[in-house]
């Protein structure tokens, strides 16, 4: 063994105040300190092989890696992290700067600033519950989710021995009861936008596309003769003023959907009169003929357009709820509705492979009808 008190994995050594001091001396060279002496040896070995075995097992992390603030680790996490797109790494930012590294309450330290090896699970918790009180159920449930995945990656890289993050569903949102137009409701909001938008509310509300697909839309991806629509990329504008146009998230999202026949007529009468006559132009623009900003859309036209339906509150995205649950009301299967709106998840993905195009035809059909229904009830007459 060596010196008196010498281990392989570390020493023990006895002071002049007649206390017991540890060492260990990582594989890489650093020191592992327990940051306190002992009273007698036995404690001081105790120490050691305790800590020995839960290193071995990966029970224990090293406590120099641990020392790096939260705020630190989160810049290194947002940087390396793979595979998320630019939006969604935007999205990660605002969550992170907003709600899980300032101070939310006066009672609750910042988490910014405290080190990964001395967040505790009684922090966290205060953490959560100022967020709670302070900000909404729903963003305190998102960031818990961000903070958990952050300090997950914490523990694969051996900062930290466990993940701090365990209140029992703190991350499931209680999302109030979604909002859905009836046809004539559709029909109401489609009639009070300026005419250019109107194609667009009812693609939106027949076609289930979201907001994000229907800005990236082009001519080319519209094919009325068979009443379909190509699903190809979306387009998004990040906080910086960065335009992005790419592909849908998933296999589920890039689609083809078939459209019911009065949306298809609608269609050929947008593109005649505000459409560019070449491929690749955009089917929906702003009056100014470019592409829209939503946020202007919003405020400008949404808006006033849902408050004069007597629908305050009613969100553009709501449309898309709408197309789901009227394509739900023809007979639709789950299978053929997570096709349709282009779900994005393994399962999804794989419905859409093998959703058939027939059934697909079979549900513009009965929106047809449904439209036909509506109309011939506010005008007396066949459409």
């Amino acid at each position: 063994m060596g010196k008196a008190g010498r281990r392989q994995f570390g020493n023990v050594r006895k002071l002049p105040s007649g206390r017991w001091q540890v060492r260990v001396v990582l594989d890489d060279g650093r020191h592992l300190k327990p940051g306190r002496t002992f009273a007698t040896k036995s404690d001081a070995t105790l120490w050691l092989d305790t800590t020995r075995a839960e290193l071995a097992a990966g029970l224990r992390a090293d406590p120099e890696r641990g020392r790096i603030s939260l705020e630190a680790y989160t810049r290194e996490w947002l940087k390396e992290h793979p595979r998320i797109s630019e939006r969604t790494r935007e999205i990660y930012t605002h969550q992170i700067e907003r709600h899980i590294l300032p101070r939310i309450t006066d009672d609750v330290p910042p988490l910014g600033t405290m080190r990964l090896n001395s967040l505790t699970s009684e922090l966290v918790r205060s953490w959560y519950l100022a967020l709670m009180k302070c900000r909404t159920p729903s963003i305190a449930a998102k960031a818990y989710v961000r903070l958990r995945q952050i300090l997950g990656q914490a523990v694969d890289d051996d900062r930290i021995a466990k993940n701090p993050c365990r209140i029992r569903r703190g991350g499931v949102e209680q999302h109030p009861e979604q909002r859905f137009a009836t046809v004539g409701e559709l029909l109401a909001l489609a009639r009070q936008v300026p005419p250019r938008y109107k194609a667009m509310i009812l693609t939106a509300g027949l076609g289930g596309l979201r907001q994000g697909e229907l800005l990236a839309l082009r001519r080319v991806d519209l094919d009325l003769d068979q009443s379909l629509v190509y699903v190809r990329r979306k387009r998004q504008i990040l906080d910086s003023g960065l335009v992005l146009e790419n592909a849908p998230k998933s296999q589920a999202g890039r689609r083809v959907v078939t459209l019911p026949e009065p949306l298809v007529v609608e269609l050929r009468l947008h593109l005649e009169r505000y459409v560019d006559p070449s491929s690749d132009a955009y089917v929906f623009t702003s009056s100014e003929g470019v592409p829209i900003e939503r946020n202007n859309f919003r405020s400008r036209i949404w808006i006033p357009a849902a408050d004069a339906c007597g629908m305050a509150g009613f969100r553009f995205h709501d449309l898309r709820h709408t197309a789901g649950t009227l394509a739900a009301r023809t007979g639709a299967t789950t299978k053929e509705l997570m096709a349709r709106l282009g779900h994005a998840s393994p399962q999804a993905a794989m419905i859409y492979q093998h959703a058939a195009s027939d059934r697909d035809r079979s549900i513009a059909e009965g929106l047809t009808a449904m439209l036909r229904t509506v109309e011939e009830d506010e005008t007396g007459e066949s459409p």
